[in-house]
């Protein structure tokens, strides 16, 4: 039965040539093109009201017997465009930020995956940007050690101070605590759940890793490791 187990984790954990953020980058990638198609149909829908405009003048001026000046067009036209251009430049920007967001998130990623890069040479087997399936989205990173452990581990890139209070993680910014957008410990023990659900393996360890913030945790909570990049090294050898 652990044969078993283990080939089922191999083949999870089969050949793949994804590296450390590339998911995400090319998610940043997405969002980058749609923010340059909405703010490029904002620029043309600020032109076409003239564009409209020269052209008429131009038609007009090829008929007989016509006025040598086109009567503007009607008020609502240039509001329309003008308020359906500023819709896709509040858009386009929208989609930039989303970008930048995915961009900082890939750069944790790269980052940890730096911090953790020795552990091949012990024996370990480490796969970046796993899918798990269609409509389950990915797990950032899921580490295999040589005694057979299994570990998945979240990536956060987020800055500052994280401490816990035996239920929730906040962050620290100067004296001010505030808590995350979403549950990040809800969500790694989902994802460490599906892994080993899938592959019907025996356990696999959650664990939540800061690119870019001070972890003030010294135990787990719920069940969950959340750690700092310059330890987390050391924690996987000392778990696997």
């Amino acid at each position: 039965m652990l044969l078993k187990k283990v080939i089922s984790l191999k083949e999870l954990m089969g050949p793949s040539h994804r590296k450390a953020g590339q998911n995400i980058r090319n998610l940043a990638l997405q969002r980058r093109v749609k923010a340059l198609t909405a703010m490029a149909s904002a620029a043309l829908l600020i032109a076409l009201p003239f564009l409209l405009q020269t052209l008429f003048q131009e038609l007009l001026a090829q008929l007989p017997n016509s006025s040598s000046q086109a009567p503007s067009l009607l008020p609502i036209v240039y509001v329309f465009c003008l308020v359906a251009s500023l819709g896709c430049l509040f858009n386009g920007l929208y989609w930039w930020r989303r970008a930048n967001h995915a961009d900082q998130g890939a750069k944790g990623e790269e980052d940890i995956a730096e911090a953790i890069a020795d552990l091949p040479a012990a024996g370990w087997t480490i796969e970046y940007g796993l899918r798990l399936g269609k409509g389950l989205g990915d797990i950032d990173i899921v580490c295999l050690s040589p005694r057979n452990k299994t570990y998945v581990i979240d990536v956060k890139s987020h800055r500052g101070r994280v401490i816990a209070d035996g239920q929730k993680l906040y962050r620290l910014m100067g004296s001010q605590k505030y808590a995350f957008e979403k549950d990040f410990l809800k969500q790694v023990m989902k994802q460490a759940f599906q892994v080993k659900q899938q592959k019907q393996l025996k356990f696999v360890t959650p664990i939540i890793a800061f690119s870019d913030a001070k972890v003030q945790i010294k135990d787990k909570i719920q069940g969950v490791y959340v750690v700092e990049k310059s330890r987390l090294s050391y924690l996987l050898k000392k778990l696997g």
